[in-house]
């Protein structure tokens, strides 16, 4: 599949640098420089109000910015109208269906002409804004379209579950990663054995003497360690918990959550602290500020050290069902 797209994407480069080394390039009504690669087919061209179906390739300048092909297509309207105006919907009436077509957009035009009302950060005056369409089908009826849409909806919806997984495994992997840094800047700060000198004396304190240490700085006591699987990166857990702040004992957050650990989808002291039981275990966790939201958070204080009252009830290395 790469190679077919890397190959479409060259022919797409291939005919626009054709096109503007060839002296027929032509300009629309409002200043759209285009030329078009007619197709040997005998449809009739696409009229207002036809949908039409294409793939395209976008490109700044020399550097592609967006594709659709090995991609779902595109469906666009044929108009006449103000939207079309410096658009390269003002071509799709010239098409039909084979047909490709180059369109060259300048920016400064595009500004001048209303179309973008203020400059994207992206984008200098200077830039040409280039499109390559390839025309797959026109739709003179708007059930056909529907229908077509609706199929290649669902033919591309595992590429676009895969794309979305990949996506958000990338944003995990910097949060991880930004986490990482933010730790062991406060190692060398000495903020975090500030953090755990502070949890050492509230315990003392309240007396708590069966409280242990995991991880790099969360204490637990283990009320029942638990008979079911182990919890660990890796596996599903489900908690049911009570959230309160050291400093008044007050409840902040009750709930129940199911997470798969090692993902940085829970506070670095929950991860470490749960790590104490298995299925079926309670207890409380006992989080420094460092370990809990750390310097900046909108609902707390810098560092604000809390526990947590947890029950595990579920651990598992699938996500369980959803419930009714």
């Amino acid at each position: 599949m790469k190679k077919i797209v890397h190959s479409l994407l060259f022919l797409a480069a291939t005919i626009f640098f054709v096109a503007c080394s060839n002296v027929d390039y032509r300009k629309s009504k409002s200043g759209l420089l285009y030329k078009i690669f007619p197709s040997s087919g005998t449809d009739s061209l696409a009229v207002e109000g036809d949908w039409v179906k294409l793939h395209f390739v976008q490109r700044v300048n020399d550097s592609v910015v967006q594709s659709t092909f090995g991609k779902m297509p595109i469906y666009a309207r044929a108009s006449n109208g103000p939207d079309a105006h410096y658009s390269p919907i003002e071509l799709l009436s010239k098409l039909k269906k084979g047909d490709s077509v180059v369109v060259v957009l300048y920016v400064d035009s595009m500004y001048r002409k209303g179309v973008i009302q203020q400059l994207p950060p992206t984008l200098k005056l200077t830039d040409r804004i280039i499109y390559d369409f390839k025309i797959l089908e026109v739709f003179r009826d708007d059930s056909l379209f529907r229908a077509d849409e609706a199929r290649e909806r669902e033919l591309d919806a595992p590429r676009m579950q895969k794309e979305k997984e990949e996506q958000m495994e990338k944003m995990r992997a910097e949060m991880m990663e930004k986490r990482k840094a933010e730790e062991e800047e406060m190692e060398k700060s000495g903020e975090a054995a500030k953090g755990i000198k502070a949890m050492e004396d509230y315990l003392a304190s309240k007396n708590i003497t069966n409280a242990k240490m995991f991880g790099k700085g969360t204490f637990v006591v283990v009320n029942n360690e638990g008979t079911g699987e182990q919890v660990a990166p890796g596996k599903f857990v489900e908690v049911e918990y009570v959230g309160s702040l050291v400093r008044n004992d007050s409840i902040f957050d009750r709930g129940l959550l199911e997470k798969k650990l090692g993902r940085g989808e829970l506070i670095s002291g929950m991860e470490e602290g749960l790590e104490a039981f298995k299925a079926g275990g309670s207890g409380t966790l006992f989080i420094p500020g460092f370990r809990a939201y750390g310097k900046s958070h909108p609902r707390f204080q810098p560092f604000e050290p809390m526990k947590f009252d947890v029950k595990v009830l579920r651990v598992s290395d699938t996500l369980s069902a959803p419930r009714q």
